[in-house]
């Protein structure tokens, strides 16, 4: 069972966050490449407004998605946590759970993951 729930940690979350940079990879560099230092500065506000744009909650899962890799507890905690803050911020916009679902998702599986492995 454990090997089962660690193969779908591993897949599903390589296929979840290559969804997100398809989904939001392009945006990054066609902002970059038309807006230049501009660019860096909005991406910078968006990393702290989290209301209606997706940068600060991709930036959070990717950043938890890498600590995984080292500490799957902490990593599934912060993608849980990045999950539960856009969701609380988004509460009208039911949109979110596109990104947000497939993301708890992971970081779900990954926290199976570690209590089974402990």
């Amino acid at each position: 069972m454990n090997k089962l729930i660690s193969k779908s940690a591993l897949i599903i979350g390589i296929i979840v966050s290559a969804f997100f940079l398809i989904a939001f990879g392009p945006k990054i560099i066609v902002l970059i490449t038309e807006n230049g230092k501009e660019a860096i500065k909005q991406l910078g506000g968006e990393l702290i407004d989290w209301y209606d744009t997706p940068t600060g909650f991709f930036f959070t899962y990717f950043i938890g998605y890498i600590v995984i890799w080292r500490n799957k507890l902490i990593g599934a905690i912060i993608i849980l946590l990045a999950c539960l803050l856009v969701t609380l911020i988004n509460i009208d916009n039911f949109g979110w759970i596109i990104f947000t679902f497939p993301a708890a998702v992971v970081g779900i599986l990954y926290l199976i993951h570690w209590n089974n492995t402990k």
